[in-house]
């Protein structure tokens, strides 16, 4: 049975695969300089992808011809916009979650430099990908929301302990759920140094990633574990989405509904983020989507196809039909 490879030895696919990816040399030259075979240099670079060290993602962002995610960006008054593609529309909600995160991992993988600190909030989605976990620069990664345990499942975290494994990685962990059922609770957790100084940490992020979702029943991992009067109470307070378990309207204002329940990042720190990249998927997540816009909380989107034609008001037909290039990300070494 194959076994996942060490952080260090991920490191040292990630250093090939830069080399041969981005830099440009010959598995001969590879070779010549690591002191293995050509036919060593190839099997090491297809275990880095087969292990995720390098990710092959579909999408379509605004350095791309057709613009689409230009006028996404645009249309969302961004930076910029990510659209992923999938193979089939009714791709399995696992599969769609993986690729998203997938997705995501990789614009972090790209945007990552040494002495970085970035912030990751727990999230399915993430979290359905974190065997895909790139090998960062030097840096520090920050938990900005704890796990939830839905349904019968234990909660998991996979993806900081994944980026946990690796030495070059100072890992800031917040040891506490997400939401919690009293106030009072939230409010002793929230005196632990050991959580209160990890939601400081969030404080001067250069790069964070949240998942943007609709406050609505199966749009929300926040909404399942809250009451049915918690939910009628957010909903009757004019909350139309929610990102780390904080609710804001369809202006982008704040919605306090279970805040003081909420153990998380809060948006006044996402906003102060050097760059804070939010993922959704769904038709069903646009209005979600304009109103984190609206609340000022996002720099970057990376989306579905389904969500970008809903905010861009399009038909399947309308959008480009040309295949989506193939855009590949060696995870880095140095540092990174």
């Amino acid at each position: 049975m194959s076994t996942a490879p060490t952080a260090r030895h991920r490191r040292f696919l990630a250093q090939l695969a830069r080399e041969h990816y981005v830099q440009g040399a010959s598995k001969v030259e590879l070779g010549k300089a690591h002191g293995l075979s050509r036919f060593q240099v190839a099997r090491l670079l297809q275990e880095a992808v087969d292990s995720g060290v390098v990710t092959i993602s579909i999408e379509a962002d605004a350095a791309e011809g057709d613009g689409t995610a230009e006028r996404l960006a645009a249309a969302l008054g961004l930076e910029s916009a990510v659209i992923v593609a999938f193979e089939h529309e009714a791709e399995h909600e696992v599969d769609a979650a993986q690729r998203m995160g997938r997705a995501a991992l990789a614009y972090v993988d790209r945007r990552a430099r040494p002495g970085m600190r970035i912030g990751l909030a727990w999230s399915r989605t993430l979290d359905a990908a974190a065997e895909f976990a790139p090998a960062l620069p030097r840096c520090t990664v920050v938990q900005l929301a704890g796990a939830l345990q839905l349904g019968s499942h234990r909660p998991s975290a996979g993806i900081f302990a994944r980026l946990g494994q690796d030495a070059a990685v100072t890992m800031v962990r917040l040891p506490a759920p997400l939401l919690v059922t009293e106030a009072d609770t939230a409010a002793d957790l929230g005196a632990l140094p050991e959580i209160s100084s990890a939601l400081s940490a969030a404080d001067d992020l250069d790069l964070a990633v949240i998942s943007v979702a609709a406050w609505a029943e199966g749009q929300s991992s926040v909404w399942e574990k809250c009451s049915p009067q918690q939910r009628a109470a957010g909903l009757a307070d004019g909350a139309v989405a929610e990102a780390s378990g904080r609710l804001f309207d369809a202006d982008g204002i704040e919605v306090d509904t279970i805040d003081d329940r909420v153990i998380a990042v809060t948006l006044d720190q996402l906003r102060n983020a050097t760059t804070t990249v939010g993922v959704a998927r769904g038709a069903q997540r646009a209005e979600a989507v304009r109103a984190a816009c609206a609340a000022g909380i996002l720099d970057v989107a990376i989306v579905d196809e389904a969500l970008a034609r809903e905010i861009l008001g399009s038909s399947p037909a309308e959008l480009p039909v040309e295949p989506p290039t193939g855009a590949l990300s060696a995870s880095q070494t140095e540092e990174s």
